[in-house]
């Protein structure tokens, strides 16, 4: 006889089915909480592949857009420093004009003053750092790049600093006091000449004259030059000769003396009872000029001339004169670091904007680099420096005059007629204006494409949480009903049949 049991019913493939049912009932809880299609790569299958390429290539998208952040804070910065530096320009430039002395002569105090405080500034401004990186310094960015004030303008350990660069080089333009000139006379012919050949003092440029009285010799062939003004009759009352000057900060300018029968004044010679008596007259009329520009217009130019040497500009090195004696001084030397103080220890590529770049791109650098030592911070610094180290006692009768000759060189070295060179603060300004433009350009792009590739990854790792409520009521549904079929064909039996 045949035994009826539950053995002759399908339970143990309901309780595997019911095992399915119920893990897949679980991973879609964990789906439902997490929002995530697995927990690991390996539960995506083929998917895996596209997962890892999606992502690799969202990593570098946030990588370039991690380097474009940080771009555009420096160039922020950059930006904040460059206007600031502009305002300074144009407060340096039309804060000072020749004969602007002020009540009482009080300019003569107030304006060295005040461009020392602007100098300091523009220095503090041109050692900004950020996060540590001196913004200013091209490829050597892990130092200041320019000396502080005080070491700057009166030296440190030793070593000359801007002011003592000023007084050895004024020495050797002035000489005796004639811009280091010879003024001679034989009867009737007046001659000048270069004492040497060197850098120095008044170089001689042009000669003309306004008389049929006078015989010229034109200055000309190789330095030193001479000229000379004979005098072949006597000149007309008002007829002049003018002596043309070159001065060391490359500047010109001229001596005219014109000839007057009564007591000559400034700028005038008196007519003699004959050609040699006229000579002697110019002669002392000639010394008087030369002494006054000596120690007016040469000073101020021999002062912005220690300025060029000392800021050097890219590529450039520090000169100084080489001496003592630097009266006598007949060259310039490179100075040495160990006895000179050096005001820019930053990088010095000869195009600065490559010092410094960041890659925002597959194949797109972007260029940023600044250095201190370009031509419109370092013009800015020169000239505010050049008027800091002066002093202008009213008692001296040359102040009024140095005051006006340095004013002058001030408003042309920071014309805005400068804006439009290569390395003014405007076109640096400018140029990493571009530079931020192009990276934001960039950065919007990495945006919309890094926003595609986050759909595409979400695509393959998420679920849709309604989808997977659905199904988890669903399989809730079924797997009760399992359980309650499993349960009836496990309580089977014969007694059960029967009764």
């Amino acid at each position: 006889m045949s035994i009826i049991n539950r053995t002759l019913f399908p339970v143990q493939a309901g309780a595997n089915q019911i095992a399915k049912l119920q893990e897949r009932f679980g991973k879609l809880q964990v789906q439902l909480a997490t929002g995530q299609k697995a927990s690991n790569l390996a539960e995506l299958g083929s998917d895996r592949y596209y997962d890892l390429s999606v992502r690799n290539r969202l990593g570098r998208i946030e990588g370039y857009q991690n380097n474009i952040d940080t771009l555009n804070l420096r160039l922020d910065i950059f930006d904040k420093v460059l206007a600031r530096l502009d305002t300074i320009e144009s407060d340096a430039r039309v804060g000072m004009a020749p004969g602007g002395y002020g009540t009482g002569n009080i300019n003569f105090g107030t304006a060295p003053s005040l461009a020392k405080s602007r100098l300091d500034e523009v220095l503090n401004l041109l050692n900004t750092d950020v996060d540590g990186r001196y913004i200013f310094g091209g490829k050597v960015s892990d130092s200041k790049p320019v000396q502080a004030i005080d070491a700057l303008l009166e030296g440190v350990a030793g070593k000359a600093g801007f002011k003592q660069i000023v007084a050895e080089r004024t020495a050797a333009d002035l000489g005796d006091g004639l811009g280091r000139l010879d003024l001679t006379i034989a009867t009737d012919k007046v001659t000048l000449a270069e004492d040497n050949a060197h850098p120095f003092g008044f170089k001689l440029s042009t000669l003309t004259t306004t008389s049929g009285a006078v015989a010229l010799t034109q200055p000309g062939g190789v330095p030193p030059q001479s000229l000379s003004v004979q005098f072949t009759g006597l000149p007309i009352a008002g007829e002049a000769v003018t002596v043309g000057l070159a001065l060391p900060d490359g500047s010109e300018e001229g001596i005219t003396l014109k000839a007057v029968t009564g007591t000559p004044g400034v700028g005038e010679f008196q007519i003699g009872a004959d050609a040699d008596l006229t000579a002697a007259n110019f002669k002392a009329a000639l010394e008087a000029a030369l002494t006054d520009m000596g120690g007016t217009k040469l000073a101020a130019a021999s002062a912005y001339a220690a300025a060029d040497n000392f800021f050097n500009a890219q590529g450039d090195p520090v000169l100084r004169v080489d001496g003592p004696p630097f009266d006598s001084a007949t060259t310039l030397i490179t100075a040495d670091p160990a006895t000179t103080v050096l005001w820019y220890t930053g990088g010095d590529a000869a195009n600065a904007r490559q010092a410094a770049s960041s890659k925002i791109d597959e194949n797109t650098s972007v260029a940023y680099g600044v250095q201190a030592n370009e031509s419109g911070p370092l013009q800015l610094v020169r000239s505010l420096a050049a008027l800091a180290v002066q002093s202008f006692p009213p008692a001296d009768a040359t102040s009024k005059g140095r005051f006006d000759a340095i004013a002058s060189r001030n408003i042309a070295r920071l014309a805005e007629s400068h804006n439009s060179e290569a390395g003014s603060i405007e076109m640096i300004a400018v140029e990493l204006g571009n530079t931020k433009a192009a990276a934001t350009s960039i950065g919007e792009r990495h945006k919309s494409y890094g926003a595609q590739l986050k759909q595409l990854l979400s695509d393959i790792e998420t679920v849709p949480k309604e989808d997977v409520a659905m199904e988890l009521l669903a399989l809730q549904t079924r797997l009760q009903a399992s359980y309650q079929a499993t349960a009836l064909v496990a309580q089977l039996s014969m007694v059960n049949y029967l009764n």
